[in-house]
């Protein structure tokens, strides 16, 4: 499993002679310099090509796309394969490109961006050369201890043609201005900073220094203290709508649900959800990263959807503003404090953006509407004359909604900017990014691009994309690693799931297929990817699983149901996801049982208030939650299908610690007997297991290692060895 996210890879051929990092050159990061000299910045460019050829050129901007003139050199071999190398230099910019490798075109495959033409739709690599008359800081190493000690050591890289670093021009603290001490060795740009006594947490170093011309060089470190190193694929993700969550005056929660209004505002806000982290609701949960919905300034009044209903601009997704916090929300002193509070308790958060729209009012279209935008406001996505499959790129979501042309790099930059500002400004630790298939690959390779400054050390800035789609795993593939997106939404696995289990129209064997297609799809990709069993653009699992009428979100909404089985079918659908690899996403209201038709009814504000069935539905899903961040194998383990058969699903995870975990599914309406044997290469510390999916339930392993459990209807077992000690419900 990956530590970092994938487009922190290099890639590149390791050159001989010269050292591992000796293929960062090619993106102009760093120079090699002899001993006792200060560093300077090279930011010549070499570029690489591997595999058998007659001959390689680089043809792009530069040279008029001609492949007479810069034909690579043979130059060892990388994996047993030839390996060919160009060094050039060229002036600061951005330049389109491609690789001749014997009379055919190439993509360069070292390369993480992308240039996009949108007439052609063709894609070609895209180089950046850096801008040498500007110093840098890069850094060393960095590291945090469990005991709150933190060293960073830096290298002043000097300007082609500048001086030195000055000494005492270092500035170094932490985000809320604490000050870190150091030295600095002007004669070989070194700096060494640390600090102690630091509090469990998040604590993110900013570093500033000059040279003696003035010239400032700026590095953002962040480091965590926290007991055991934090990894994406070890987080439980809960995605909640702050409108719809919780208040923060003396209103413990947003109103009871109106089906009338449910367009309109509810009075979640920021300081009601920093009160629900501060009160533990995530930690009982075993969730350790939150997605919040966008928080920029929206619109004011009510605005048609595409259902013809009045909305008011709730969800944050209609921006009037690139930098602007929604006053309905709160402002920045409680968005600071919120994030704040959730990196206290090791909670990372997650940012909804919006890179590929804004709305009518925002200034943007005021000023550039007319070379901005994708020119074709009767250009609505699904239309007739506009349809999803060919104008998805260039459609807007609604009249109001009008479509950035990111392929523009005027735009590309400036939202790209004004996307990275918000993780800086406010130190998020990851964005969920909306509407991915509705950018150019390009753009996203570009985010992910700029994003890299936010990951110096051991720290990972974490990507997650929504590719909506019914099971087009080539979709979602496309903008995933090894320079892409650092994981997607497991959609295919939900309507499986929806098929099996709220439905009854599927077997355990076409879930199964669908899990094990995934994995094949997604193979290679380093990505972690995000199973779960609702969103909020789509009927509450709930409801469908009470067979309740989902399509009348405004005129006849589902009722919160009575009968226990819909509730108990929700447990089984979230007892397979949190026993599935990657980072599960919980939306919130769907850890209890929160009944909604479509969009906007499956948004209803959150309850914590709950009746006798959401309360037990609430506790076992907490004790699932807990349960994965207990046993290793839920979090790490290799995925093995032992049972798929009608109703019935068995799989195993194992991290080859001696303490597999066996999840049991029983996907009917009738009590049925399931046995399993579990494969002999699996290690045991223990034959004995307990469920923490209901109290007081343990197995022993019988011969041959075979399990035989009775599973009530509709139920699911999570089966955890007891030696891990992981405690299960307590009713």
């Amino acid at each position: 499993m990956r530590s970092t996210p994938s487009h922190r890879r290099n890639l590149l051929p390791h050159t001989p002679g010269v050292g591992a990092r000796a293929g960062l050159v090619a993106l102009g990061l760093l120079t090699v310099c002899a001993t006792g000299c200060a560093p300077q910045r090279d930011c010549s460019v070499v570029l690489w090509w591997v595999g058998d050829a007659q001959s390689v050129a680089a043809v792009g901007d530069w040279n008029g796309w001609n492949s007479d003139l810069d034909l690579f050199e043979p130059y060892g071999e990388q994996d047993s394969q030839p390996a060919w190398r160009l060094q050039l230099d060229l002036d600061p910019g951005d330049y389109a490109y491609q690789l001749e490798v014997d009379g055919q075109l190439h993509n360069d495959p070292f390369q993480p961006l992308l240039s996009w033409d949108p007439w052609t739709r063709e894609e070609t690599s895209l180089l950046r050369v850096a801008d040498c008359e500007q110093p840098v800081l890069e850094l060393v190493q960095a590291q945090a201890t469990a005991a709150g000690e933190l060293t960073v050591q830096a290298s002043f890289l000097h300007a082609v043609g500048g001086s030195r670093l000055d000494p005492d021009s270092v500035r170094a603290r932490l985000t809320d201005g604490t000050p870190l001490g150091g030295t600095a060795w002007p004669a070989k740009g070194d700096i060494l900073l640390s600090l102690a006594g630091l509090p469990a947490g998040k604590h993110t170093v900013l570093i500033d220094a000059d040279d003696h011309d003035g010239r400032t060089a700026s590095l953002r470190v962040p480091l965590w203290v926290e007991e055991q190193p934090f990894s994406w694929d070890d987080a439980v993700i809960y995605q909640l709508i702050t409108d719809r969550f919780a208040r923060g005056d003396a209103e413990s929660q947003p109103p009871e649900h109106e089906p009338a209004a449910i367009g309109d505002r509810m009075g979640g806000d920021l300081a009601g959800l920093t009160a629900v982290i501060e009160r533990g609701y995530f930690e009982e949960l075993g969730v350790n990263a939150l997605w919040i919905s966008p928080v920029y300034d929206n619109p004011e009044g009510s605005w048609v959807g595409m259902d013809g209903e009045l909305y008011q601009a709730y969800h944050g997704y209609w921006p009037i503003s690139e930098d602007e916090i929604e006053p309905a929300m709160g402002d920045a002193e409680d968005l600071r404090a919120l994030l704040t509070a959730a990196h206290a308790r090791g909670i990372r958060v997650l940012l909804d953006v919006v890179p590929n729209h804004v709305h009518s009012q925002h200034p943007w279209y005021q000023d550039h509407a007319d070379d901005w935008f994708h020119l074709e406001p009767d250009c609505v996505c699904g239309n007739y004359d506009c349809p999803w499959s060919t104008d998805i790129e260039t459609c807007w979501f609604t009249e109001y909604l009008p479509d950035l042309a990111l392929e523009d790099p005027a735009v590309l930059a400036a939202v790209m900017d004004s996307t990275v500002a918000w993780a800086e400004r406010f130190d998020f630790d990851g964005f969920r990014i909306d509407a991915v298939p509705m950018m150019p690959r390009a753009a996203v390779r570009d985010l992910v691009w700029r994003l890299g400054a936010l990951e110096q050390g051991p720290t990972a800035f974490f990507t997650l994309g929504e590719t909506y789609t019914g099971s087009d795993y080539g979709a979602i593939r496309e903008n995933l690693g090894p320079f892409g997106l650092d994981g997607q939404f497991e959609f295919p696995i939900l309507w499986a799931l929806r098929d099996l289990i709220a439905w009854g129209g599927g077997d355990a064997a076409a879930l199964e297929a669908t899990i094990a297609a995934s994995e094949a799809a997604w193979d290679g990709s380093g990505a972690i990817m995000s199973p779960f069993v609702g969103n909020h653009d789509m009927t509450r699992f709930l409801s469908e699983a009470a067979g309740d009428n989902t399509a009348q979100a405004w005129d006849d909404p589902p009722p919160v149901p009575t009968d226990p089985e819909p509730y108990r079918k929700l447990l089984m659908a979230q007892a397979l996801v949190l026993s599935l690899p990657g980072a599960p996403v919980i939306y919130y209201g769907d850890e209890y049982g929160q009944p909604g038709a479509g969009d906007p009814d499956c948004r209803r504000p959150m309850r914590f208030e709950l009746n006798d069935w959401q309360a037990w539905t609430l506790e076992r899903t907490q004790s699932l939650g807990r349960a994965r961040a207990c046993a290793p194998a839920l979090r790490r383990g290799q995925r093995l299908p032992l049972l798929a058969e009608g109703a019935l699903y068995a799989q195993l995870r194992d991290a080859g610690d001696g303490a597999p975990v066996i999840t049991l599914l029983n996907a009917s309406g009738e009590d049925r007997t399931v046995t399993v044997s579990l494969p002999a290469h699996v290690a045991l510390d223990t034959t004995t297991f307990h469920d923490v999916v209901e109290a007081q339930e343990s197995w022993t392993l019988g011969a041959g290692r075979t399990l035989t459990a009775e599973l009530p209807a509709w139920s699911a077992r999570v089966l955890i060895p007891t030696t891990l000690g992981c405690e299960g419900p307590s009713t």
